[in-house]
């Protein structure tokens, strides 16, 4: 690439950037309806100059599958959350108004959008068969490893809220995992959650297990545990099952 190449792509992106802050900070005034509608609009906008309207389109529909879930899932436990805002290349983000009680209510928050998410994939799947569709083939895979990716047992994904109602020293298993990821993918967003990870691992090390917030029974364990089991094992298979699809046309 040129000089001038690199200086135009900069300014371009640096101009794209101004623009999304402004909007960030004119969104701050308005009410959670409208920024909610208008993060999804700016997501869909910016997914859609990388991959094409109707991917945007879909995408963004998956991420709100995704947050709806944890609403619903907070709504059923008691807890007050805030509307979802969309942010490009991160996803989609909601914020707890109260503190759950015990990790098994945060637990139940957190699988809400997962579940939801899984739920997502599988339809697309459905519709996939009926119209032979390959752009619903590849959202149902896009949801199966966006929601596989969330159930990494390390904060600040589900899988990490999750995996404390569990045991809290799963978390050493999903710093372990999200090392690995960065090491293969060199992912910004990666890297920025590997640092959080590791944050709260040193933060509550030896900790965790002796605090009343943890204190569960073990079927409450069990519930979560199964739950969070099934739903890697339901991404998981449909996951090969697709890969199946795209290289062997199975």
């Amino acid at each position: 690439m040129k000089a001038w190449q690199v200086v135009s792509f900069g300014k371009r992106i640096l101009g794209r950037g101004v623009v999304c802050m402004a909007g960030c900070i004119a969104m701050l005034n308005m009410g959670p309806i409208i920024m909610m509608a208008l993060s999804m609009l700016i997501s869909i906008a910016v997914y859609a100059a990388a991959f094409g309207l109707k991917f945007a389109l879909g995408f963004v529909l998956l991420l709100f599958a995704h947050e709806y879930g944890h609403l619903v899932a907070s709504r059923v436990v008691g807890l007050k959350v805030s509307s979802p805002i969309f942010i490009p290349f991160i996803g989609a983000v909601i914020r707890l108004k109260e503190l759950p009680l015990n990790a098994k209510m945060e637990a139940n928050v957190a699988i809400g959008g997962p579940a939801m998410g899984t739920l997502s994939a599988l339809f697309c799947l459905t519709l996939y068969f009926w119209t032979n569709s390959m752009l619903l083939l590849v959202l149902s895979y896009t949801a199966c490893l966006l929601n596989l990716f969330n159930l990494i047992p390390c904060d600040p994904l589900d899988g990490g809220r999750i995996a404390a109602a569990i045991s809290p020293r799963l978390w050493w298993l999903g710093s372990i995992v999200i090392g690995v990821l960065f090491v293969y993918t060199y992912n910004f967003v990666v890297f920025i959650i590997l640092l959080f990870s590791l944050f709260r691992l040193w933060e509550s090390y030896g900790a965790d297990d002796n605090l009343p917030y943890y204190q569960l029974t073990i079927g409450q364990r069990l519930a979560v545990g199964w739950w969070y089991f099934g739903l890697v094992i339901v991404l998981g298979g449909t996951t090969l099952y697709i890969v199946g699809i795209l290289k062997f046309g199975l």
